[in-house]
């Protein structure tokens, strides 16, 4: 490959093309698996292709990495994208999780991390840019950052609990709220309903004109009445129309009281 260390938050979003120049999709996140002894190896991408499809592509068949795009040797696997147990995803369950530093200076939160090719051609997890805790030198900052290795560091936690859902929405704020909206529904069920809680009400009123019905009721389930009178108050009036008639009835009620009237003037 034409990089030999790639950090994995920058590659979201970049055109993935075959041998040809012609585009096959854009990169959505980047699977590795832990082993038992050393660090994680990179198994592969989830690529996003014609129609929103999300396909896996292995990192053999990924044969240039350069800055912006991703090349692959056109052999491309329509099948619909299954994450296999031992494979974890980057972006939505790794970045944001806690770590602490094997050298005793405290704990740091994944923002980034870096895989490397070794000579065995394997892509190896290498470097972490992590974020420090606030401390009372900086109250209303935020924590320093720092480079570290990974055999520097031990993780507090690999459910995907321990991730942060802040540290998903800065990944995903350049998304549109389609492709945020896609993003979601390939999260955990639990996990996508804690990110669509911490987006603005403006961002999140935009993703939920573009989710299907099933997951607008389990995230509006999920919002207090106020919240979620503001957030159908931001949606188009017939999408909040339709989503507040597939509420229970008494929830529905609830926050129409709450609402202001002209979302549902005809």
């Amino acid at each position: 490959m034409s990089a030999s260390r790639v950090f994995i938050a920058r590659l979201v979003g970049c055109g993935v093309f075959d041998p040809a120049g012609d585009r096959v999709g854009k990169v959505i996140d980047v699977l590795v698996a832990y082993r038992k002894s050393g660090a994680p190896r990179a198994t592969g991408m989830m690529i996003e292709i014609a129609g929103r499809r999300r396909v896996f592509v292995p990192i053999a068949r990924i044969t240039s990495i350069v800055p912006g795009q991703v090349i692959t040797n056109g052999l491309v696997d329509l099948r619909r994208f299954t994450q296999r147990g031992q494979e974890v995803r980057v972006i939505a369950e790794m970045l944001g999780r806690k770590v602490t530093l094997s050298d005793g200076s405290g704990q740091g939160t994944i923002e980034d991390l870096a895989i490397e090719e070794n000579d065995r051609k394997d892509w190896l997890v290498s470097d972490l840019f992590i974020r420090r805790p606030k401390t009372s030198n900086t109250p209303f900052g935020r924590g320093a950052t720092e480079f570290v290795k990974w055999h520097q560091v031990t993780e507090d936690g690999r459910t995907e609990e321990s991730q942060s859902a802040e540290q998903l929405i800065a990944t995903y704020s350049d998304m549109n709220p389609a492709d945020l909206a896609s993003a979601l529904l390939d999260l955990p069920e639990e996990r996508m309903i804690e990110v669509a809680e911490e987006l603005d009400d403006e961002r999140l009123a935009d993703v939920l004109e573009e989710l299907p019905e099933e997951e607008q009721i389990e995230i509006v389930q999920d919002l207090d009445d106020e919240r979620a009178a503001e957030v159908l108050d931001l949606m188009q009036p017939d999408d909040a129309a339709d989503l507040m008639q597939n509420l229970p009835g008494d929830r529905a009620e609830a926050i129409l009281d709450l609402m202001d009237e002209e979302v549902f003037v005809a």
